[in-house]
């Protein structure tokens, strides 16, 4: 019998957590996942996903080969076949189509099914290389993003091990005991402390039992909220004006143009009662170190970017970025910490090249012309779940004249109408460089066990890709592993920042925190908090109602602790513990329908029909309704999930999804 033996990992899903993995194993197989007590952020601590990730990597479900379809597309028939015959078939078809269409007809699909950084981008050097059409992958908070970036630019905020020493925080938009466990514990610390602490979201999540007072806003009205707990606070007399003259531009208009936003036309607005609002107001005001965590739920709204500058500004008249330990927490960066370049190799992709947003691939499949999609190529990604207007996805998918490619661990909805599938291998089976979104903690991998049956990862397959199309850069001769090696090869300004013993355990596998950076050293043209852009259409932080449709309740989209995404789906003890796929109403509007909780019922807009069961509860305030969790459409009634009801329009900026613009209507089935 082999002997066992402990190696450190990083978690590669798309969580701000990035927890530490500690990995018992004989290099062959992973018998347990911990968490890695030494994690400078994580500190051992591992959600019940990760805890058991033996059991995605050795799952029975894992593809191990390479297949062809067999059967009808989306029924799942396939057989095996060789590298060697997938690369060739790939290559082929390929060629023909470019021959015919140009490059442009072929679209890559990927998103952050792995966060780690060679994974996730080098799938972009070789499509450029190709030619195809470039995707733009802003399906999650690149509204949130661009943002920050309106009013404090590129500006990192605190990480949120800083939350514990705060006295006043607002949790506004994230739930964080589903995607920010770390950040809840920090609360919890802070709490012990004597913190108060308020949510601001569309309905009570899970975050709730962590809170004092919940302000409960109706969707897509965040920006309204903000702009009123302003005024409450400039009529008070509690703006840090010395603060703003220091540290920000176009303050004094904009503290002219809050005239617009009393706390009463706000409870109109917003439903949040005035008394509530001027209390949350002023206390945060009076915190010594007040500090607001953002999720990204309120810049999936037509009007999302402007929503998150508009509460910036709260922190900002305030002077929390001033405070010790205050600001916000919700804009980490670890950009620059690797020479990202290096592996998304832009110089090979054309100016010209056609854009195609991931968040309109309905449209993209069943619309476009010039040149039609006639090939798909999809990697850490199922958009077969994941994608709005699903409907026209799935329509698109099912096209016998698609040539659909997908690199995957597992059978998804998206691979059963694949042409072709590549077996995917996991994280745990190559190196890669770990960065955090939810804190500065980066981390070098390494393989902890052989690749399962054939598996192979990205960047393996790319390279593979490349010399079946004839490609001769050195790029493509590379292994993942020199990949790796080359990236660290290259020196970058966060990395030198490291010292000598930091840089040491970051070498070793450690997962290791970048230096803060000054709270009020703003990464901004000014060097300031801009209040006021000229060059932006709208030059002032402002109200600008949310275009979310006619129907009378408003669909929230959230998250679910048991999946991430359509992720761990291949787990039967996480599908049983998160349920059957259910719409959460409040107990006025399931009466004024007769839908009694638990009941079967139909949910529509204009996009589609869909089928689930309801959830009444009083969590959810009258004229929302609620959809925890992505599910899959193979095995929902109808064949659809509540992602068919979610339209493909585009946010104010950063052109990310609208998931929680949209309105629909319910009755028993």
């Amino acid at each position: 019998m082999a002997e066992r033996y402990w190696r450190r990992s990083a978690c590669p899903y798309d969580c701000p957590d990035g927890c530490g993995l500690l990995v018992e194993t004989d290099g062959k197989t992973v018998y347990r996942v911990q968490g890695d007590p030494e994690h400078p952020v994580t500190r051992g601590f591992l959600c019940r996903k990760m805890a058991h990730y033996e059991r995605t990597v050795h799952s029975p479900d894992r593809i191990t080969m390479p297949l062809r379809r067999t059967g009808p597309k989306g029924a799942g028939q396939f057989e095996p076949i060789s590298w060697d015959e997938a690369a060739a078939e790939i290559a082929g078809r390929w060629r023909q189509l470019i021959a015919c269409y140009g490059a442009e007809c072929i679209l890559p699909y990927s998103y952050a099914g792995t966060e780690h950084k060679i994974q996730f981008l080098c799938g972009h050097a070789f499509f450029s290389r190709l030619g195809a059409s470039m995707l733009e992958r802003t399906i999650c908070a690149k509204a949130k993003d661009e943002g920050f970036r309106q009013i404090i630019g590129a500006t990192p905020g605190r990480n949120p091990g800083d939350l514990a020493n705060c006295d006043n925080i607002f949790i506004w938009g994230s739930n964080v005991t589903a995607t920010w466990l770390h950040a809840a514990a920090a609360i919890r610390e802070a709490k012990k402390r004597g913190a108060r602490v308020t949510l601001i979201e569309t309905y009570r999540t899970e975050a709730a039992a962590l809170c004092d007072e919940v302000l409960l806003v109706r969707p897509g009205t965040d920006a309204y909220l903000a702009l009123a707990m302003d005024r409450v606070l400039r009529d008070a007399g509690k703006i840090d004006r010395d603060f703003l003259a220091r540290c920000s531009v176009g303050w004094e208009p904009f503290l002219a143009s809050l005239d617009d936003y009393s706390a009463e036309e706000a409870e109109r607005v917003t439903g949040v009662p005035a008394e509530q609002l001027r209390r949350a107001a002023l206390g945060f005001a009076a915190a010594l170190s007040p500090a607001i965590l953002f999720g990204a739920g309120m810049s999936r709204h037509t009007n999302g970017a402007m929503a998150v500058r508009c509460a910036v500004t709260l922190a900002a008249v305030t002077g929390a970025f001033a405070r010790p330990f205050g600001g916000i927490v919700g804009n980490i960066s670890t950009a620059g910490v690797y020479r990202d370049d290096l592996i998304s190799q832009p110089g090979f992709a054309r100016k010209d090249v056609r854009r195609v947003n991931m968040n309109q691939l309905g449209t993209a499949l069943n619309e476009l012309r010039d040149p039609p999609i006639m090939s798909l190529y999809v990697y850490n990604s199922n958009p077969a779940c994941i994608a709005p207007n699903q409907r026209a996805v799935l329509r698109g998918l099912g096209r016998e004249d698609l040539f659909t490619v997908v690199h995957e661990r597992f059978l998804t909805d998206t691979a059963k109408y694949a042409d072709i599938v590549l077996p995917a291998d996991t994280a745990l089976e190559h190196g890669d460089l770990a960065a955090s979104y939810g804190s500065r903690t980066v981390q070098k991998t390494a393989p902890v066990i052989a690749p399962v049956g054939e598996s192979r990862c990205n960047f393996d397959t790319f390279a593979l890709l490349a010399r079946a199309m004839g490609f001769r850069e050195p790029y493509f001769a590379q292994t993942n592993e020199e990949m790796q090696e080359a990236v660290l090869a290259a020196p970058t300004a966060a990395l030198a920042s490291l010292d000598a013993a930091d840089r040491a355990r970051f070498d070793a596998g450690y997962g290791v925190l970048l230096p803060e950076t000054a709270p009020c050293a703003f990464e901004t043209k000014s060097g300031k908090i801009e209040f006021l852009r000229p060059d932006l259409p709208e030059p002032l932080p402002r109200y600008v109602p949310d275009r979310a449709g006619s129907g009378p309740l408003h669909l929230v989209a959230a998250p679910c602790r048991e999946t991430l995404n359509s992720s761990f789906t291949e787990r039967p003890e996480l599908v049983r513990s998160r349920g059957e796929m259910a719409l959460l109403l409040s107990p006025a509007d399931a009466a004024a329908r007769g839908i009694a909780d638990g009941a079967a019922i139909a949910v529509w807009n204009d996009l589609a029909r869909v089928e689930c069961v309801a959830r009444v509860t009083d969590k959810v305030p009258a004229g929302t309704a609620v959809a925890e969790g992505v599910y899959s459409p193979s095995a929902a009634p109808g064949g659809l999930t509540l992602n068919a009801l979610m339209g493909e329009a585009l946010t104010d900026a950063g052109r990310a999804a609208t998931l929680c613009a949209n309105t629909v209507d319910a009755a028993p089935l």
